[in-house]
C-alpha cells in the first residue's frame, strides 16, 4: 500500500476511536446526574474519597474505607454547565468542595474549599474509561495533564505517569444524601461524658470537724480509707457478666428487677478483667488493636472489643437518707463506661485514668440500691490511650459513694504568695459552693490552716448567701500575714493542713474535710528550674501503674512500697507516664518528698507515628483532649508534689496540643508545662527543652546549648530493659557540670511483666525458682515481646544491682578523692535544700576485703551546692608491708530515721585505696613434692605434683583432663580454659544473632612440658581466631600450684563483647567465696555501687533476676575466688594478677540467651560454667534511642595485646596450701541460702552472732541472733519480694537470691 494512504487509513483509524471514545464517554454521562449523591470509589485500593468528616475549609481530601458511620464520604455533582465539567461537593458539608490546591509538588494533594462553580481549581471533567462500566478518569480541567491519583492516604491531582493505571481510575456509585451520623457513643470522639460531673480538687468530706479530726490515721495519711467519714467504698465483690465481643452486650442487665446475689459470676473490684481470667492481655505498645479509622472501634488481629456488666447493692446509709447529695466515684474505668442506678439511666463516661462522678441523688433511694456498670473495652478515647503498656479493662480503680450537704462546697484551690526568704506568705482559698437545687441558702465557710506540728495558725470565715437561682458561688478566704512558715521542699516535705469546714445559717457544722498544702514556688531562672529560690536537680523515673498478679490496679502497699524505695535509692522526682495517678498516691509524694510531673492520659502514639497523623490537629477532637488535662490539674493542683504538668506523650503536634497547652497556663500560671513532643517538633507549647533517649554528646551539647535556651530535661532516658544501666555516670557528670540541665528520667521504674490468671488461680507461679512472669510474646497480637519489662526493679518490686548503680549516681553527696597525708577526705553537697550534718559518716578499714576497724562520726555543717573543708577520717589501722591491700570505706548515712528509712541507713557510699594491692602474684611457697612428667598409653603428656594432675593433648598441650586426686575438674579438652566471645544482653544493640562459635579456627607456636632445674614445668600454645588470638603460658610448681598466663590480641572486629575464657567445672562446687567488687552483679559501666570486698555466695546465686534469661552475674576486679565442693570437702582456688572479671553460673550464656524467660532456665546438673575475662563489653542502653549503647571507652580494646595471670590451687578439707589471702575467720565455716520464707544460716555459730539481712539500698529486711551455740540461724523474711538481698553473718557477707 502507498505511504499516502497508510496515512490516510491511520488517520481514519484514530478518528474512528476518538470517535468512539467519547459516544462511549457521552453515553456513560448520560448516567451521571447533577443533584445526585455518590461514592467516588478508587479502582487501586477500593477506599472512597472522604473529607475526614471535617467542615472547615483546606482539610485534605482522604481516601477511607467506606463506612455508614463517617458523614464525609458522600459527594454530590454539581455542574459548570460546560460538558461533561462538574464541582464535587460534598453531600453533608455541603458549602464544601473538592479543590485542586495547586502548589509546586509533582502532585497537587486536594483538599476541599468554599464551594464555588466558577473556581477553576474546582472544575473537574469526568472521562469515562474505555470498555470498564461506569469508571472514569477524573481530569482537573484547567490543567489536562492533571487528574485524580490514588497514591495512599490523601487525593493526588497528579500529572504523574501512573504505574498501574487503576490508581487514576475511579467508579461512581449512586446513593442516598448524607443525613446525620448516629454513632454510638464510644465511637464519637465528641461524647466522652455524659451527665460526668465536673472536676474538683481532691477532698474526703466528713459530718463535722470532731469526725475529721477522729479519724487520726486518715487525717495523717491521707492516702489510707477514711473511718467516719461521709464515704461509702464500693470496693469489693461485684456481680459480672462478660461478653467477648460488643455486639453481643446484654441492652437490659441493669434492671431494678434483677437479683444480684445470683446473676452473673463474680469479680473483686477494682480489677482488670484480664487477670481474672476475661480475655486477653495484650501489650501492643505503639499499635492500635483496631483500625486507624478514628473514631470508629473497627478491631483487628482478631482481637475483640469485650464488653464487661458489673452489679452490685449497696444500702444507704441512714444518715444520707435527709437531704444529703450523694455522688458517686470512679477512680478509673478502662475505657467506657455507662451507668444505672435501680434501673434508672445515670451517665456515660470515658478516660480512663481521670476521676469520674455522677449525682445520684435523684436515683438512690433508702435502703437496698442496686448500681449497674457497663464497661467497653475499647472506645474512642482509646485512640489517646496508646501508651506502652498492657492493654487491660474493667474497673480498675477505687470506687466509692460520698455524701454531702444539699448545698455543698465543691471545690476549692489553695494559692499563695511565698516569697524570699520563703518563710511568710498570704494564703488565698478559692472555694467553690454549689447549689443544685437553686434554692435560698445561706452558708458560711471556715478556713483553719494547721502546721506540721498540730498548731493552728489562721482562721478566717466566709459567708455565702445564695438567692433563689443561683447555683453557684465562688470567693475567697484570705489568710494573710503569716511567717515563719516551714517550707515544702523533696528533702523537707513540711506539710500543713488546710481544714474546710461548712456551717449552716445556724452556726452549725454540716461538713468538713481536710487538704495537705506545701509552701513552695516554682520558677524557671536563667534556664534552670528552681523551687524556693534553689536550683534543683530531678533525679527522676517513669513509672507505670502495674502489679504481676493485679495487672493495671495497684494497692496501697505497692504504692507504699515503690515511693519507699524511690526515697531510699535517692530518686526524687517521678514523672506519671502516660497518665495521673491516683490522688492517694499524690498524697504519698506530698508526705514522702518526691516531685512529680503530673503527666496528662494522652498518647496518640500511632496516629503520630504510622497513621493519618491528624488526631492532634483534628479540631473535632480538641475538647476530649483539654478535659482529659483539665480532670488532672483540676484535681491535683492543690497537691505540693506537683512541680510540672505534662500535656501527654509521643502524640506529635497540633493545634490540640497547643490549645491544652493555653488551657493549663491560664488555669494555673504557677507551674511549668512540659511536652517533649513540642520540642522535638519545633513548637513552643513546652517550657522546657525535653528529649528522649539522647546520647551522652547529645545531652553534653543541648544541656549547654539547646536552641531555646531552655531547662534542659531527659524525659525518657537510660532504658533499662533487663541487664543494663551502663552509662549512668556519665549522663549525670554531663547533667551537673551544664548550663541549663536540670536532670531527667530513667524508663522506667518497674517491669510489667505479669503472671497468667489460670496459673494465678492454681498458685502455679513459680518455676526453677523464679516467678513465672509473662511478657507481650505470650498473650499473641501485634507486640514488641519483652519491651514491656525495662524496669530497674522486677514486677514485685525487689532491690536490682541496676537500682543500686542509680542510687549510687543519683546520690546527693560528692566525694573528692582522699588525702594520705591528713587521711581526709572533702564531700560536696549536692542537695539542694538540707545541710550535711544531717548525716553521719560510717567509716571502715579493710584489709584484703575483710572490716578490721570502723568508726562513726558526724558530719560538718556543709551548706547546699557547697565542698567540705578536710574532713579527717580517725582510724589508727597500721599497713603491714605484705602485699595485702587496704581499703577505706565511708558512707554518708542517715543520723536519725526518716518516713522512708531507718537511722543509719547508707545514702551514699564511696571506697578509697589505702594501699595497693601487689601488681605481681607472690612466690610459690616451697614444697618436697616434684614435678613429675609421664607419658600415657595415648601419647599425651601428664604432669602431676602433689594431689595435682594434668593431662595434655599429644597435639597441641592442651589441657585434657584436669584433677586433684580423685576430683576431677575437667575431662576433655572441650571443657578446659577456651576464649569465649559470647555475650548476650537486652541492651546490646547490635545483632542479637551473635554467633555462639568462639571463632578459634586453630592452635600454634606449641610448646611441648619442659621442667626446669627447680623442678617447675611449663607448656604452651597460641591458639588462633576471627575474634582474638590468645596465648596460653602454663606453669605448674612443685607442691601443685598452677599458674595459667593468657595473652590477648583482639582484632578489630564487629561484635566483640568478651575477652577471655570459659571453663567448665563440676556442678558439685556450688560455693563461692571472692574478693572482688560485690556483692551484686557489676560491669565496666556500671559498677559505682559496687565495692571490693569479700562476700560470699553460691553459683545459683549467682543468677540475676531479669524476666528474660541473658548473660549475668559478672564481678569485677578480681582478687581471689574460691569455688568449693561442700561434699567432697574440695576448694578450687584462684588468685589473679593483672584485670580479671568473674562469672559463674550454672547455665551457659547461649543457653539463657534462647530462653525467653527466666524461670524456664534449669540449671544445668553436670556443670558450672565460669567466665575469667580480662574484659567484657560495657552494658550501655541500647535497647531504646539510637546510638545510647554501650560508650566507645566501654568496648572491648581491639588491638595491641593484654595479659593477665590466674594461680590455680586445688585443696581438700583441713589442707594447706601456703597461698595467700588467708582470712581471719577462714574457720568460719558458714553457708547461707534460702529457704521457704527465710534466709538459713548454717554453721558453727556462735552464742551472741547475729545475722542482718539487706536488700540491695541497705535497709535491714531481716534479723537472727543466735542466744546459744548452735549450727543453724533462721531470719525470717516475711512478704519480702523475690529478688537479691545481701546477708551479713560477723564479718562475712554473702550475696543470696530469695
Amino acid at each position: 500500500m502507498h505511504k499516502n494512504s497508510l496515512r490516510s487509513a491511520f488517520r481514519w483509524k484514530k478518528l474512528l476511536a476518538l470517535f468512539v471514545f467519547y459516544s462511549m464517554a457521552l453515553c456513560t454521562w448520560a448516567q451521571l446526574s447533577e443533584g445526585k449523591t455518590y461514592y467516588i470509589r478508587s479502582c487501586s485500593s477500593g477506599n472512597v474519597l472522604a473529607n475526614g468528616d471535617k467542615k472547615e475549609k483546606d482539610a485534605s481530601i482522604v481516601f477511607q474505607k467506606q463506612s455508614d458511620k463517617k458523614a464525609g464520604q458522600k459527594w454530590t455533582l454539581k455542574s459548570t454547565g460546560n460538558d461533561n465539567e462538574f464541582i464535587i461537593v460534598n453531600s453533608y458539608y455541603n458549602t464544601q468542595a473538592i479543590d485542586a490546591a495547586p502548589g509546586s509538588p509533582k502532585w497537587y494533594n486536594a483538599v476541599q474549599w468554599d464551594a464555588d462553580v466558577n473556581s477553576e481549581n474546582q472544575r473537574f471533567t469526568f472521562v469515562a474509561v474505555e470498555g470498564v462500566e461506569n469508571t472514569y478518569n477524573i481530569v482537573w480541567t484547567k490543567q489536562k495533564t492533571r487528574r485524580f491519583m490514588d497514591k495512599g492516604s490523601t487525593l493526588n491531582v497528579s500529572d504523574e505517569t501512573p504505574k498501574n493505571e487503576k490508581t487514576i481510575q475511579f467508579t461512581l456509585e449512586e446513593t442516598t444524601p448524607q443525613g446525620e451520623i448516629v454513632r454510638n457513643d464510644w465511637e464519637n470522639e465528641t461524647v466522652f461524658g455524659i451527665n460526668k460531673l465536673d472536676p474538683h480538687a481532691t477532698y474526703m468530706p466528713y459530718a463535722n470537724t470532731e469526725a475529721l479530726h477522729a479519724d487520726k490515721e486518715r487525717y495523717a495519711h491521707p492516702w489510707v480509707d477514711p473511718k467516719g467519714a461521709e464515704w461509702l467504698s464500693l470496693n469489693g465483690i461485684w456481680r459480672l457478666r462478660w461478653d467477648q465481643d460488643v455486639a453481643n452486650r446484654p441492652l437490659d442487665f441493669f434492671a431494678d428487677s434483677i437479683d444480684n446475689k445470683v446473676w452473673g459470676d463474680t469479680i473483686t473490684v477494682p480489677s482488670c478483667l484480664e487477670m481474672k481470667g476475661y480475655g486477653t492481655p495484650y501489650y501492643i505498645n505503639d499499635q492500635y488493636p483496631f483500625e486507624d479509622q478514628y473514631p470508629e472501634i473497627n478491631m483487628r488481629y482478631g482481637i475483640k472489643n469485650s464488653v464487661a456488666s458489673y452489679r452490685r447493692s449497696f444500702t444507704l446509709p441512714e444518715t444520707w437518707e435527709n437531704g444529703k447529695r450523694v455522688i458517686l466515684h470512679f477512680d478509673g474505668i478502662y475505657s467506657a463506661a455507662y451507668v444505672w442506678l435501680n434501673g434508672k439511666y445515670v451517665g456515660y463516661t470515658e478516660g480512663s485514668n481521670n476521676d469520674a462522678e455522677f449525682d445520684l441523688t435523684d436515683k438512690v433511694r433508702k435502703g437496698e440500691n442496686n448500681l449497674a456498670v457497663q464497661v467497653i473495652r475499647f472506645s474512642d478515647g482509646s485512640y489517646l490511650e496508646d501508651q506502652d503498656m498492657f492493654r487491660m479493662s474493667g474497673i480498675h480503680r477505687d470506687v466509692y459513694l460520698y455524701a454531702t450537704p444539699a448545698t455543698y462546697v465543691r471545690d476549692h484551690v489553695i494559692t499563695d504568695d511565698l516569697a524570699a526568704p520563703y518563710t511568710s506568705a498570704n494564703v488565698n482559698v478559692s472555694v467553690e459552693m454549689a447549689n443544685p437545687e437553686a434554692k435560698v441558702a445561706n452558708k458560711q465557710v471556715r478556713v483553719r490552716l494547721i502546721s506540721p506540728e498540730g498548731k493552728q495558725v489562721a482562721e478566717a470565715t466566709q459567708a455565702f448567701a445564695f438567692a433563689e437561682g443561683d447555683t453557684v458561688k465562688v470567693l475567697n478566704v484570705a489568710l494573710n500575714n503569716l511567717s515563719e512558715l516551714e517550707a515544702w521542699t523533696a528533702e523537707t516535705p513540711n506539710l500543713y493542713t488546710i481544714e474546710v469546714a461548712q456551717l449552716n445559717a445556724d452556726n452549725q457544722e454540716e461538713m468538713a474535710f481536710a487538704t495537705k498544702y506545701g509552701f513552695r514556688k516554682i520558677a524557671i531562672a536563667n534556664g534552670r528550674v528552681t523551687i524556693n529560690g534553689q536550683r534543683v536537680i530531678f533525679r527522676g523515673v517513669n513509672t507505670q501503674d502495674t502489679h504481676p498478679a493485679h495487672g493495671r490496679s495497684i494497692d496501697v502497699p505497692t504504692m507504699l512500697r515503690d515511693v519507699t524505695m524511690m526515697k531510699q535509692a535517692n530518686i526524687n522526682t517521678v514523672r506519671t507516664s502516660h497518665y495521673p495517678r491516683q490522688a492517694k498516691m499524690n498524697a504519698m509524694f506530698d508526705y514522702y518528698g518526691i516531685y512529680v510531673m503530673d503527666e496528662a492520659d494522652v498518647e496518640c502514639h500511632y496516629n503520630w507515628f504510622y497513621g493519618a497523623k491528624n488526631i492532634m490537629k483534628d479540631e473535632s477532637w480538641r475538647p476530649q483532649f483539654i478535659d482529659r488535662t483539665k480532670r488532672m490539674a483540676v484535681r491535683d493542683r492543690n497537691f505540693p508534689s506537683i512541680i510540672f504538668w505534662s500535656l501527654g506523650n509521643e502524640s506529635g503536634t497540633g493545634a490540640n496540643l497547643q490549645a491544652t497547652y493555653n488551657f493549663l497556663k491560664k488555669l494555673d500560671p504557677s507551674r511549668p508545662v512540659h511536652y517533649e513532643g513540642a520540642t522535638r517538633g519545633w513548637e513552643s507549647y513546652t517550657d522546657l527543652f525535653s528529649v528522649m533517649y539522647p546520647t551522652v554528646d547529645a545531652a553534653k551539647n543541648d544541656a549547654n546549648n539547646n536552641r531555646d535556651r531552655k531547662p534542659y530535661f531527659m524525659c525518657e532516658y537510660a532504658h533499662s530493659m533487663g541487664n543494663a544501666n551502663g552509662n549512668m555516670k556519665e549522663y549525670w557528670d554531663a547533667i551537673m557540670s551544664s548550663k541549663y540541665g536540670i536532670g531527667g528520667c530513667i524508663w522506667d521504674w518497674v517491669d510489667q511483666s505479669i503472671y497468667k490468671a489460670a496459673e494465678l488461680n492454681s498458685g502455679n507461679i513459680i518455676q526453677n525458682g523464679a516467678p513465672k512472669y509473662y511478657a507481650g510474646y505470650d498473650f499473641g497480637g501485634p507486640t514488641q515481646g519483652n519491651f514491656v519489662n525495662n524496669g530497674l526493679i522486677p514486677a514485685e518490686r525487689a532491690w536490682t544491682p541496676k537500682l543500686a548503680e542509680v542510687k549510687a549516681v543519683y546520690r546527693p553527696v560528692k566525694f573528692g578523692s582522699y588525702d594520705s597525708n591528713s587521711k581526709s577526705i572533702r564531700i560536696t553537697n549536692y542537695n539542694s535544700f538540707v545541710k550535711l550534718d544531717r548525716y553521719n559518716l560510717a567509716w571502715s578499714v579493710l584489709k584484703n576485703g575483710e572490716e578490721v576497724e570502723t568508726g562513726e562520726l558526724a558530719a560538718p555543717s556543709v551548706a547546699p551546692f557547697t565542698i567540705s573543708s578536710n574532713i579527717v577520717i580517725p582510724f589508727t589501722t597500721t599497713f603491714e608491708k605484705d602485699g595485702s591491700e587496704y581499703l577505706l570505706n565511708v558512707k554518708v548515712v542517715e543520723k536519725n530515721a526518716t518516713s522512708y528509712a531507718e537511722a543509719g541507713y547508707p545514702v551514699a557510699e564511696e571506697q578509697f585505696v589505702l594501699q595497693a594491692r601487689n601488681l605481681k602474684l607472690a612466690d610459690v611457697p616451697a614444697s618436697s613434692d616434684k614435678v613429675i612428667v609421664t607419658r600415657n598409653r595415648y601419647k599425651q603428656s601428664v604432669i602431676s605434683s602433689g594431689k595435682l594432675s594434668l593431662t595434655l593433648n599429644s597435639s597441641d598441650c592442651r589441657i585434657n583432663k584436669w584433677g586433684y586426686g580423685d576430683y576431677v575438674l575437667t575431662s576433655g579438652a572441650t571443657y578446659a580454659p577456651a576464649y569465649d566471645n559470647f555475650r548476650w544482653v537486652e541492651n546490646d544493640e547490635s545483632d542479637n544473632r551473635l554467633s555462639s562459635a568462639n571463632g578459634i579456627t586453630g592452635y600454634t607456636n606449641i610448646d611441648t612440658v619442659k621442667v626446669d632445674a627447680n623442678g617447675v614445668a611449663t607448656f604452651g600454645y597460641t591458639a588462633k581466631g576471627s575474634y582474638c588470638d590468645v596465648r596460653y603460658d602454663y606453669t605448674v610448681y612443685p607442691g601443685g600450684v598452677m599458674d595459667m598466663k593468657c595473652q590477648f590480641s583482639p582484632h578489630k572486629v564487629d561484635n566483640l563483647r568478651r575477652i577471655g575464657n570459659k571453663l567448665r567445672l563440676p556442678a558439685a562446687l556450688t560455693q563461692v567465696e571472692y574478693y572482688a567488687r560485690g556483692p551484686w552483679e557489676n560491669y565496666v559501666d556500671r559498677q559505682s555501687a559496687a565495692l571490693l570486698g569479700r562476700y560470699s555466695s553460691t553459683v545459683l546465686d549467682f543468677y540475676g533476676i531479669t524476666p528474660r534469661a541473658q548473660s549475668c552475674g559478672n564481678r569485677q576486679d578480681l582478687r581471689y575466688l574460691a569455688l568449693t565442693d561442700t561434699v567432697a570437702g574440695f576448694t578450687l582456688g584462684m588468685e589473679t594478677e593483672g584485670q580479671v572479671n568473674f562469672s559463674v553460673l550454672r547455665s551457659d550464656d547461649i543457653v539463657m540467651a534462647a530462653t525467653k524467660h527466666r524461670w524456664e532456665v534449669v540449671p544445668d546438673t553436670k556443670f558450672n560454667y565460669l567466665h575469667l575475662d580480662y574484659y567484657q563489653k560495657g552494658l550501655g542502653n541500647g535497647s531504646c534511642g539510637q546510638n545510647t549503647g554501650t560508650l566507645s571507652k566501654y568496648y572491648c580494646p581491639t588491638s595491641d595485646t593484654y595479659t593477665h595471670t590466674i594461680r590455680f590451687t586445688g585443696k581438700f578439707k583441713n589442707e594447706s596450701t601456703g597461698i595467700r589471702p588467708t582470712f581471719t575467720n577462714e574457720a568460719d565455716n558458714f553457708s547461707v541460702k534460702a529457704a521457704s520464707q527465710a534466709i538459713v544460716c548454717h554453721g558453727q555459730i556462735a552464742a551472741g552472732t547475729t545475722m542482718r539481712v539487706y536488700d540491695l539500698g541497705g535497709s535491714t529486711v531481716a534479723t537472727a541472733v543466735a542466744h546459744a551455740d548452735c549450727q543453724q540461724l533462721s531470719a525470717n523474711m516475711g512478704a519480702q519480694p523475690h529478688g537479691v538481698y545481701v546477708v551479713k553473718v560477723g564479718k562475712k557477707a554473702f550475696k543470696v537470691i530469695f
